[in-house]
């Protein structure tokens, strides 16, 4: 899959955040991790011999990346959080 369409997909599940399920945190975190093996493929590329263009594109890119993936990991966290104080404001109410 290509850097756009996981940043579409990370964005459109950042901004369903609200409503998210079991599901909802499984895909974000799909989606992550995506990414996450995509920064390793293009940290492989980097090592290897090239133009300065090429290597300063593909910095650029994982760069891209970097902060693509620490925006939906806070997304992500924040999600987890929030279910687990659901979860256990209901256990304290039963």
């Amino acid at each position: 899959m290509t850097n756009t369409k996981l940043f579409e997909k990370l964005r459109s599940l950042m901004a369903e955040a609200d409503r998210t399920d079991k599901k909802h945190i499984k895909k974000l975190r799909k989606v992550l991790h995506d990414l996450k093996d995509r920064q390793r493929e293009l940290q492989e590329k980097l090592q290897q011999p090239g133009s300065s263009d090429e290597q300063a594109r593909v910095q650029q890119e994982i760069d891209v990346i970097k902060l693509q993936r620490e925006k939906g990991a806070e997304v992500y966290q924040r999600i987890k959080a929030e279910r687990k104080a659901r979860k256990n404001s209901k256990g304290e109410q039963s």
